[in-house]
This record gives structure tokens, C-alpha cells and sequence, in this order.
């Protein structure tokens, strides 16, 4: 059970597991394998029910094309989704390179902190997303891509140009 959770955890990648190495897979036999999966099944629900979605894959590619909202704006276009703990935004999303004057001070601040992390890096004039990243807003999310205040809410859309605001509030 042990080094399928932190196998299954460190591929999410969703949190910083502590745990360095992965324990080698013991020799076990098929049917006690089956009964280990199905409880590990029953845990990452139980988790996530209480809060703590630790195995839950953030990936693009596991969601729904109908439910991947995209912003755009000073020539780029980032994707992303609201989930249980914040607003994801998606590896590949473009990041204006540079911050509006207006710009609050956090918003830069989160945006020098992901560049010194590698979350994002430059690339052809603008900074793109090198993996999925939670923000605890959609408005924070918006103003780190847009390098500017916004209403991520508003400014959020999906792919019929519907807001997030009007597709989880109303």
C-alpha cells in the first residue's frame, strides 16, 4: 500500500511528498494486490471527500473539454478549471511577460516566486506554465496570467465564451 500511494502521489503531483524514495514494490500475490487496490480506491475518496485530495489528478487531459475555461488577453491565451481547493491553471498556459504599472504588489511578488521555482519560464517573448499550478482564486490566477488586477470570475470563460461567474454561481 505504501509504494502505491507514494508512487500514485508523487505522479499526481498535486503536493510535496517529503518521502524522497519510493519504497520497491513487494512480492505480492494477484488476489491480495486486488484487495489492496480496492482499498486504496476507498481511501483517495474518504481523502477527498474530507478535504484532501491527495491522489486526484489535476491533469488536463482528465478533465472534460467542456469544463476547461481559458483567459486571454495581451496576446496569450492560458486554460485552467475550478477545483475543490482553488483554480488550477493548466501546464502550457501563457503568462504575460510583463506586469501593467497598476499591478498589485503580491500579484508580482507570486509571479517572481513562480519564475524562481521554474513554474513558469520564458519562452518566444512570454512566459509559459512547466506544470499545473493551483492558485487560491480565480481572480489570482487571472492576475498572474494578465499581469493586472482582474475579476477572474468574469474573465474566465469556457469555450462558448460563458463566464466561470455564470457557469458555478448562477
Amino acid at each position: 500500500m505504501e509504494h502505491h500511494s507514494i508512487k500514485v502521489a508523487k505522479e499526481v503531483n498535486r503536493f510535496l511528498t517529503e518521502n524522497s524514495t519510493v519504497p520497491s514494490k513487494p512480492f505480492i500475490t494477484e488476489s491480495m494486490e486486488a484487495d489492496l487496490l480496492d482499498s486504496f480506491d476507498t481511501i483517495k475518496v474518504l481523502l477527498s471527500t474530507l478535504g484532501y485530495p491527495l491522489f486526484d489528478s489535476l491533469k488536463k487531459k482528465d478533465i472534460k473539454n467542456s469544463e476547461i475555461l481559458q483567459i486571454k488577453g495581451r496576446g496569450i491565451i492560458a486554460e485552467g478549471d475550478l477545483v475543490d481547493d482553488g483554480f488550477v491553471v493548466f501546464k502550457g498556459s501563457q503568462v504575460t511577460k510583463d506586469a501593467t504599472p497598476s499591478c498589485h504588489n503580491y500579484l508580482i511578488s507570486m509571479r517572481e516566486k513562480l519564475k524562481e521555482n521554474d513554474i513558469i519560464s520564458e519562452n518566444n517573448g512570454v512566459f509559459v506554465f512547466t506544470e499545473d499550478y493551483i492558485f487560491n482564486s480565480p481572480s489570482t490566477a487571472g492576475g498572474v496570467v494578465l499581469g493586472r488586477s482582474t475579476n477572474g470570475w468574469t474573465k474566465w470563460k469556457d469555450k462558448n465564451g460563458i463566464s466561470l461567474d455564470e457557469l458555478k454561481r448562477k
